[in-house]
């Protein structure tokens, strides 16, 4: 009796193994590293889009390059009938089974889901749709039910076309169906519209112990998705601050957090592709987040699947620390060498290995050099060529991390004679225009990191990027640390003169110097204009010599700023600061103030405050027209203000 009633037990209630499963924080903590094998089991048939079919050799590649997750992405859309019962092709299905084994076999984390199965986002209010949706997923679920708990499933990728409302319904749904036969395997949740950060931080949360949150971003855009725009501090500023959100949504909720999809298109200019991809790995680190790097095989490519090779990127993704050798930059030095720079966060490596390639090879060693090192010149070049650098600090026991790549090209070094571009030396005092360098090309009369005059709006056949300000002139951007620009001037007379540089930044901080023949400017920072067009003046007196020289200008330190023009004036001569027509404000040596308000609007108080909001200086009844110069002031930000009968104006100024 005791036999019949087992056997009845068996087929009244099925068996599900209750082993031992991997929790989401166990999983977070083995997952270190992952990627996605992008356009291949997603397009509508395998193979139809710019890969082939998948290959069992690829998972030897992921895994011997040290990723421990490999995310595929699956459609389900031309395998599966659209009548009930909704049958899979069973060939489809076993042809992803094998695809995953490939992956388990080799002891990885897997990722299978639903992916461009835009039907069910088109269509989701069609209750055959949503039918049809939740068969597809009990098939899978029953399928791979007893495959090794590092198999995950992710409900559907990037819900674009789906309400909040419903992509929370359709992933509570989804996640019932797989709980009847997978109760404690992994299931990756995703928020709304492209399953951005705060679209998961805004999900309904499913009451369930074994899931996983993931957002997906190439931010910021237009640049990580197609290739043009600006990435610098600011933007970093902005995605530090959505990688924190949701972390503090995956601290308050207790559920780890994957980054699904991140790149960067190929288009975008190559050191700040680069560095796009080595800010992304900084947060990931810092916030504690799993990752799987967007992989395409094209214009997200890593991997070289034909070649069974990987480019840079992966380094990247493997190699790269918080610890690793920071800011690498490169110059033309001595007319036809290359010299790399970089920074130190540590010093503990053992010695350090200057790696180079260029469009035609891959990177390999070129130098060892001891490990306190922070730059080199390769003499080992040939012009009319693009090279690519690396610095990486190794350690005895073998294992190195790796800066990010940086890129230079040589040009072919042509003995050329300085030219002034109009002609005759630019006039101190008057005001000096960004875009009126002079003649000479690369490594002359500027540095600039790449050849191409990017926008392309003036001077085109010189490598400096020359803007339109619409219509009203040029200004030169995409200034980067390291570049330069020279202008032959001429210096009429040894005085102090008032520089005054203009940029527009959206952020402040970007540093530089101005140099006049023998007399350099402090490093000057920028200030933020909230444009990329307006701009704002930072000032500094220098004193000028006579006659003919050159004055470099040197880009030192990001935030990236435009840089629009520089005037040098003499006290009195002009007033270069100005608040409307009603009142000038212009820096005087021995750090004083001159202020002046207009002739038509009577007289006036005036009153200067420091930063903090406290009264330093005041003069009652300053006459129209007239020039008062306040007391001595240390160094510091100081706000002017003045009352009269027109009514009440103030300036801001900063006293170096």
């Amino acid at each position: 009796m005791r036999t019949h009633l087992t056997i009845l037990s068996i087929i009244l209630f099925p068996i599900i193994s209750v082993a031992a499963q991997i929790t989401p924080h166990e999983t977070a903590e083995q997952i270190k590293k992952g990627i996605n094998m992008g356009n291949t089991l997603e397009p509508p048939l395998e193979g139809g889009w710019n890969n082939p079919p998948a290959r069992e050799y690829y998972f030897d590649l992921y895994r011997d390059a040290g990723f421990d997750m490999v995310r595929i992405p699956v459609r389900w859309d031309m395998h599966t009938s659209y009548e009930a019962p909704f049958t899979v092709d069973p060939v489809w299905m076993q042809r992803v089974e094998q695809v995953v084994d490939w992956a388990l076999e080799r002891d990885l984390f897997v990722i299978i889901n639903a992916h461009h199965d835009n039907w069910i986002k088109d269509n989701y209010s069609n209750a055959l749709y949503r039918a049809r949706f939740d068969s597809i997923w009990s098939q899978i679920s029953v399928h791979f039910q007893d495959k090794p708990d590092k198999l995950m499933f992710e409900v559907l990728n990037e819900p674009h076309g789906l309400t909040k409302s419903q992509n929370d319904e359709l992933h509570a749904r989804a996640l019932q169906i797989i709980r009847r036969t997978n109760p404690y395997r992994i299931v990756i949740i995703q928020g709304n519209e492209w399953g951005g950060a705060q679209e998961l931080i805004d999900m309904a949360i499913p009451d369930d112990d074994y899931l996983i949150g993931s957002f997906h971003t190439y931010d910021p855009w237009p640049f990580g998705l197609e290739g043009h725009g600006p990435f610098g501090m600011t933007e970093i500023r902005e995605l530090d601050e959505k990688f924190a959100a949701v972390k503090a949504w995956s601290d308050l909720h207790n559920i780890p957090v994957l980054l699904g999809e991140f790149g960067c298109h190929r288009d975008a200019e190559y050191n700040q592709r680069m560095k796009h991809y080595k800010t992304y790995m900084d947060l990931i680190e810092k916030y504690g987040f799993m990752f799987s790097a967007w992989d395409d095989g094209g214009n997200f490519g890593i991997l070289l699947r034909s070649a069974y090779l990987w480019n840079e990127i992966k380094d990247i993704l493997i190699h790269y620390t918080p610890q690793s050798p920071t800011n690498p930059r490169l110059s033309i030095y001595q007319d036809t060498r290359i010299r790399f720079s970089w920074n130190h966060l540590v010093t503990d490596y053992d010695s350090m290995v200057i790696e180079r390639r260029t469009n035609q090879t891959f990177f390999e060693h070129i130098a060892l050099i001891p490990a306190d090192s922070s730059s080199y010149i390769d003499t080992d070049v040939v012009p009319d060529r693009t090279y690519y650098y690396r610095v990486l600090g190794r350690y005895a026991n073998d294992s190195s991390i790796y800066s990010q790549p940086v890129s230079i090209y040589l040009p072919e070094y042509v003995e050329q004679e300085r030219g002034l571009f109009l002609g005759e030396p630019l006039p101190i005092p008057g005001v000096i225009e960004a875009e009126h360098f002079d003649l000479g090309g690369e490594g002359k009369a500027y540095h600039d990191m790449d050849r191409i005059n990017i926008a392309g709006a003036f001077r085109p056949d010189d490598g400096v990027d020359i803007y339109d300000r619409l219509g009203e002139g040029y200004h030169i951007g995409n200034a980067m640390p390291g570049e330069w620009l020279e202008y032959t001037v001429e210096v009429a007379e040894e005085a102090d003169y008032l520089m005054e540089v203009q940029l527009a930044a959206i952020q402040s901080g970007g540093t530089f110097r101005v140099k006049v023949g023998e007399v350099s400017s402090d490093t000057l920072e920028s200030i933020s204009s909230g444009s990329w067009l307006t701009t704002t003046p930072v000032s500094q007196w220098m004193h000028l010599y006579p006659g003919v020289q050159v004055l470099r200008f040197d880009v030192i330190g990001e935030p990236l700023f435009n840089f629009d023009k520089i005037a040098f004036s003499l006290p009195g001569a002009v007033e270069p600061q100005t608040n409307g027509t009603l009142m000038t404000v212009s820096l005087h040596p021995g750090r004083q103030l001159g202020i002046r308000i207009a002739p038509t609007i009577g007289s006036g108080s005036i009153r200067i405050l420091d930063i903090q909001g406290r009264l330093v200086f005041m003069h009652q009844g300053l006459a129209p027209g007239d020039l008062l110069v306040s007391d001595p002031l240390p160094p510091g930000i100081y706000i002017v203000q003045a009352g009269f009968d027109a009514g009440m104006r103030s300036h801001k100024v900063a006293v170096h």
